[in-house]
């Protein structure tokens, strides 16, 4: 068997392929319960601790339950996939113990291989076997930074130490769209074109290539590669936009306060970021973040508001809100309007969002992915008529504006999809396949 893994900004999942057939992905199971994907997220608890004596840690569906269980505290910590090419974050502390970015990768990923139903057997092909596991195009600093060289070589190196302490001691990287083109290729009896989108939770990226009967038995797919390229957005940056315009007004943003001084100051302006940016609230719960909105609480012109904001960072709420937010931009690649609702403690937040707004406010990202496809369409001498198919994968590629843009440049009877949250995973497993059969 082959393998594939993808460490996602948002979801991971393993995958399995078969020296013939189709790959498959590795069902996780918790509380008797069935997954083809794991949530990359990690569940630090204030109270219990393990055999260690650091504070009792969990991952994926178990998280969240820790998480969400009544009275529960603790520090949830998710998107850890974006701080990889930031070399500012090297460390973080954790109710008196401190853990490495790669000490947080290993464990999301030891965590689910222990959820397969048959861990020990796949412990056992993981550590005998080449691993073939997903990178973006680009690694960028963070969910909404640019890309950089040396910024992605740092982030591939991270993510290599933090797998081969996981235990994969054999590990090969394939870029994410490529990923997705295997997958795209197994349906296909004739070669063709495609422009593969792979729409994740901090990276969207592109990758034009050849695919098709004629090239699966090509070992190293970079020679049927054209172009490829990325940019830093996708779900987290779509997401922030709702924080920004129907949470953020809500939670004081624009309000005032009378500093101890009697001087009127704006809100800061860096709560708020964090707020769009909401797995990095449990970074700025710390005491000096409380206790300054303790102090501005008491010359708030907007005291409600700004309660409820204390309660979402220091009760650990973000992953409330972001469930609230990506549910409602869910619900838009349906529907012209929806709700959205937010009530948890002091925070009782109810609105409407009209698609046609919500497109409006991610007008800036829209262009910015445009402007990438363009790039690479133009980098590549490749025009868009002699494209045969563009297959977009990824939550995002769900938008309404995302498709639109495709449709706009390559004609919408050209754009395919399936597999949107999995298609990656089973593509790695196939590469694996490719590249290491005897």
């Amino acid at each position: 068997m082959f393998i594939g893994l993808d460490f996602g900004t948002t979801n991971s999942a393993l995958a399995l392929a078969p020296a013939e057939g189709p790959a498959g992905l590795v069902p996780l199971v918790h509380d008797g319960a069935e997954f083809q994907t794991f949530r990359s997220i990690l569940y630090f608890d204030a109270n219990e601790r393990d055999r260690n004596g650091r504070p009792e840690a969990s991952a994926g569906p178990a998280a969240i339950d820790a998480y969400l269980e009544p009275g529960s505290e603790g520090r949830l910590i998710q998107s850890i996939k974006s701080y990889l090419a930031n070399p500012d974050f090297t460390s973080t502390n954790i109710y008196g113990s401190r853990y490495s970015l790669e000490n947080l990768i290993g464990f999301v990923v030891a965590r689910m291989i222990d959820a397969a139903p048959l861990a020990d057997d796949l412990i056992g092909r993981l550590k005998a076997s080449p691993v073939v596991v997903g990178r973006p195009a680009r690694f960028v600093r963070n969910s909404f930074g640019e890309a950089r060289a040396e910024a992605d070589d740092f982030a591939v190196t991270r993510l290599l130490d933090a797998l081969k302490g996981a235990g994969l001691p054999d590990v090969h990287f394939e870029f994410e769209p490529v990923a997705a083109a295997y997958a795209y290729e197994a349906g296909l009896e004739r070669d063709e074109l495609v422009l593969i989108g792979d729409f994740g939770g901090g990276t969207s990226d592109f990758c034009l290539l050849h695919v098709g009967p004629g090239f699966r038995q090509i070992r190293d797919r970079a020679e049927t590669i054209i172009g490829v390229s990325g940019v830093g957005l996708a779900g987290d940056a779509f997401d922030a936009r709702i924080v920004e315009n129907c949470i953020a007004p809500q939670l004081g943003r624009n309000s005032s306060y009378a500093s101890t001084g009697g001087k009127v100051l704006p809100m800061p302006a860096w709560l708020y970021d964090s707020l769009k940016r909401w797995h990095q609230l449990s970074f700025i719960n710390t005491y000096k973040t409380r206790k300054m909105l303790e102090e501005i609480l008491s010359g708030a012109d907007a005291r409600a508001m700004i309660e409820a904001l204390s309660y979402v960072i220091s009760e650990n709420k973000g992953f409330d809100m972001y469930r609230a937010v990506e549910a409602a931009k869910v619900r838009l690649s349906a529907e012209a309007e929806t709700g959205l609702t937010f009530r948890n403690g002091p925070v009782d937040i109810e609105t409407r969002i009209a698609r046609a707004d919500f497109e409006r406010w991610i007008a800036p990202e829209l262009a910015e992915i445009a402007a990438c496809v363009d790039g690479l369409m133009e980098s590549s001498g490749i025009a868009a008529e002699k494209v045969d198919r563009v297959f977009l994968t990824g939550g995002s590629s769900f938008i309404p504006a995302v498709r639109a843009l495709f449709a706009e440049r390559f004609g919408a009877e050209r754009l395919a999809g399936g597999g949107e949250l999995t298609s990656v995973a089973t593509g790695l497993a196939l590469s694996a396949r490719q590249r290491f059969m005897a």
